[in-house]
């Protein structure tokens, strides 16, 4: 459904790590001694996700697959699993269960929607995004694969998105014929996450500090650290900046901040160069994404023609 070390399409069924244990926020679970809670594993989606007759029809899905969900304001993402405590720790203990987002994320794209949110900016916006909210596993889900004709871009155009998403951008994609096979995909990835995770979720396990374990935030801590209006750091400003750059991807922009924190330090490297051709060549052995490419002359160009230009651009 969903294998990480290689990008795209495949049945294999998910997996978060090489085994590397699951670490739950707090030492102990409320204070009891000896209690260790029991988890369900359910999905939620996003309260914005499309016309009320669409959502209605994934709801009828869920249903006839027995599948729980909940509906949920969602700063990032159309589709996420929790894992959710069965049960009160003990008897006459009236505590609220807690909620740990698992690891995984999904966008989901109708393709008018995906050729809309080329066309305005908001579709390299989301995939940072997605690769920012702190889940390691963002997944594209791209439905109505049939209905690319008539459409403000070419059907070539949108195809390629589709793949500099999976191979440039590094997500898994997931093509669906309709949103009966979109449902059907979701309740998959339902009773694989829950057989994935359950066995290690019912065992309490201590923090430790670099024990090579997956933190999985709990659902507020998510969100919270998700919200899009927010007031925004002068990194995230300048991320923002290089996004609006023709490609610049998102795992580019982060390997220029990675260097770079702000348009003042790279200002202040730009100002350090001897000539002009220094500053073109500047960016251009930076190492991006999974496969550690180079970012290339001609994109680092770009950025110094940006930044160091006085007037308008050639």
């Amino acid at each position: 459904l969903c294998p990480h070390h290689s990008p795209g399409e495949g049945t294999a069924p998910p997996h978060w790590g090489g085994g590397r244990p699951i670490r739950l926020p707090g030492v102990h679970f409320y204070g009891l001694p000896g209690y260790v809670p029991a988890w369900d594993v359910c999905p939620c989606w996003s309260e914005m996700l499309g016309p009320a007759s669409r959502k209605q029809d994934l709801v009828d899905e869920l249903q006839r697959n027995h599948v729980p969900f909940s509906i949920r304001k969602l700063h990032v993402g159309d589709f996420l699993w929790v894992a959710r405590e069965k049960a009160a720790p003990a008897p006459g203990v009236d505590l609220e269960a807690r909620e740990l987002v698992l690891d995984y994320v999904v966008e989901r794209k109708r393709m008018p929607d995906l050729c809309s949110s080329i066309v305005d900016g908001r579709f390299r916006e989301q995939k940072f995004r997605l690769r920012q909210c702190g889940i390691s596993h963002p997944i594209y889900l791209v439905e109505d694969l049939n209905s690319a004709q008539h459409l403000s871009l070419p059907e070539k155009t949108l195809q390629q998105a589709i793949t500099n998403t999976q191979v440039v951008d590094g997500f898994f994609v997931k093509r669906t014929r309709d949103i009966r096979e979109s449902a059907a995909y979701l309740t998959l990835m339902t009773r694989h996450l829950a057989a994935l995770y359950g066995e290690e979720l019912d065992q309490e396990r201590p923090l430790q500090a670099g024990d090579g374990s997956c933190r999985l935030l709990t659902f507020p801590e998510f969100n919270q650290g998700a919200v899009k209006n927010k007031a925004q750091t002068v990194s995230e400003v300048f991320a923002r900046q290089l996004l609006q750059i023709s490609g610049i991807s998102g795992d580019k922009a982060a390997a220029i901040l990675e260097r770079y924190k702000t348009p003042a330090s790279l200002l202040a490297a730009y100002a350090a160069c001897q000539t002009p051709r220094d500053q073109e060549q500047l960016l251009s052995s930076i190492k991006c994404g999974k496969l550690q490419r180079n970012l290339g002359p001609a994109l680092s160009k770009t950025v110094a023609q940006l930044y160091c230009t006085q007037g308008p651009l050639p």
